[in-house]
Formats: C-alpha cells, structure tokens, sequence
C-alpha cells in the first residue's frame, strides 16, 4: 500500500532548477536511502514532501491519517522541561486518551446515562492503551535513552541546559517513541558516537513501518536500507537493494551512456 505519492515534480530557486517533472512514491514498510552530491535537493525535497516548502509544480499526496515523524534538528524544546517529560511526550495523544476514559466513566453517574454505550467506547479506547504499552511507557522512555545515550546525561536534567547535541539525541529519542508510519530522518548519526549508531542500526533494522533517511555514513546505510533514490541532474531515480548495489547499476549504466556517446561520436 503506497502511503506516500509524489507526481511530477519541479521546482527551483531562481534561475536554478532543482527538480524537473519528478516522481516518488512510498510504499508501506519500505526502508528508503535519498542520496546524491550535495546541492542536489536531498534537504529540499524532505521539505517539500512535509510541506515546510511549496513546490513550483506537482502534487504531494499522503495516505489519509498516517503519522509522519521528522527529525527536525531545529525544534524548539521548552525551559524548564526535564529530559524525561520531553521524551514523554512523544505518548501526548495516549494521556489525551486516559483523560477521555476518565471523562466517560464521570458520564456514568449521569441520571439516564447509556451505560451500555458508553462501556462499550471505554472498550475502545482501552485497547488503544494496552496495544500501545501504555502502563510501560517510563520503560520505554528509558530503554530508548539508554540506546542513545541519554541516560549518562540524567534524565531528569533541564533542556535548556543540553549542548546541541545532547538537544539532538533528545529530539531523535522522541521521533522514535512516536513510531510514526513513517520516519524522516536526515542525518541522524550527527552527534552519536559508535555505540550509538549501532544501537540505531539495530533499531532502524527491525522498524516495521516505512522511513526516507539522508546521511553520508555509507556503512550506515548499507546496514538499514532496502531501496535507493539517486538524485541527479534534476532526476530522481529508483535502485533496489542497498547503497553498494545501487552504486554497482549507477556505475554500469554511467559507462554503457559513455560507451553510446562515443560511437555516436565516430559516426
């Protein structure tokens, strides 16, 4: 099931085009590496697809109710928040769910209330919390802070008194214990150390939805990836497998065009 289309899309700054007449699209669980020199429109392009950027022509379509996460390094985190509820409150909309529960079981004692009904809605919402963890969520908070480090920091440290770094990690732990359908992520590993950036490894390995992830560490990608967009020359072009193999086909069909070129040219 496509979760993301995008349709003949074009834009440019100035007299500069960045794009011309390009297509994408994102199928659910699909683990996607967007790569190209820089300059290209990797940035642009995550831009564009979250609406930070209008673009000058095309269409950008996603699937209705999908939850998208993107790691946005210039986020504002608030003073005066501890690490620990930043990170809670990646689980906002499952608290607004236990208030609404709360809410119903007060409608009880109403005179003339439909018990029945409204036994029926806390069911509902009640399965929303348990398949969501949501009586484990100090857990979860720390085993994804312990991943990445956060917990050396001390979880219950003020924000407002992190390097840029640690902001960082902060901003990414949150991403992930949203679990949206779908992670954009452009250059995650910045700031991570090695043990770090396994711990993500593993992590984006076995994430079941789908992600479009920028970074430079080849390594990196080749161990969490299953497609390849090339961006080149205005062109965004689709590769199966991981980087290496993309790499493989991109340097194969480079030299069949310059084998082509300079027999035109003989001729």
């Amino acid at each position: 099931m496509s979760v993301l289309n995008v349709q003949n899309l074009s834009h440019g700054f100035g007299d500069r085009a960045i794009f011309n007449n390009v297509s994408f699209r994102l199928l659910k669980g699909e683990h996607v590496g967007l790569v190209g020199a820089n300059g290209e429109g990797k940035s642009t392009f995550m831009n564009i697809i979250t609406g930070k950027l209008q673009p000058d022509e095309g269409k950008v379509e996603w699937s209705r109710k999908v939850r998208v996460g993107y790691l946005d390094q210039h986020a504002v985190l608030q003073k005066g928040t501890t690490m620990r509820d930043a990170l809670s409150a990646a689980f906002q909309y499952l608290f607004d769910t236990e208030a609404e529960i709360n809410e119903l079981y007060a409608k009880m004692g109403d005179e003339g209330a439909d018990i029945d009904a409204l036994l029926a809605e806390v069911g509902e919402l009640q399965e929303t919390l348990d398949s969501n963890d949501f009586y484990r969520i100090n857990s979860k908070v720390e085993e994804i802070a312990r991943g990445l480090g956060l917990d050396a920091v001390g979880l219950d440290r003020d924000v407002d008194d992190l390097s840029g770094g640690q902001r960082t990690k902060v901003l990414l732990a949150k991403l992930l214990l949203e679990k949206p359908e779908i992670l954009l992520l452009d250059e995650p590993t910045n700031y991570l150390d090695e043990q770090h950036i396994e711990w993500l490894k593993r992590y984006l390995q076995e994430y079941e939805n789908a992600f479009i992830l920028i970074s430079h560490d080849i390594s990196f990608l080749n161990n969490v990836v299953n497609l390849i967009y090339h961006m080149e020359n205005q062109e965004l072009n689709r590769y199966v497998g991981d980087y290496d193999n993309f790499l493989k086909i991109y340097e194969m069909k480079k030299q069949q065009l310059e084998s082509a070129y300079k027999r035109q040219n003989k001729k």
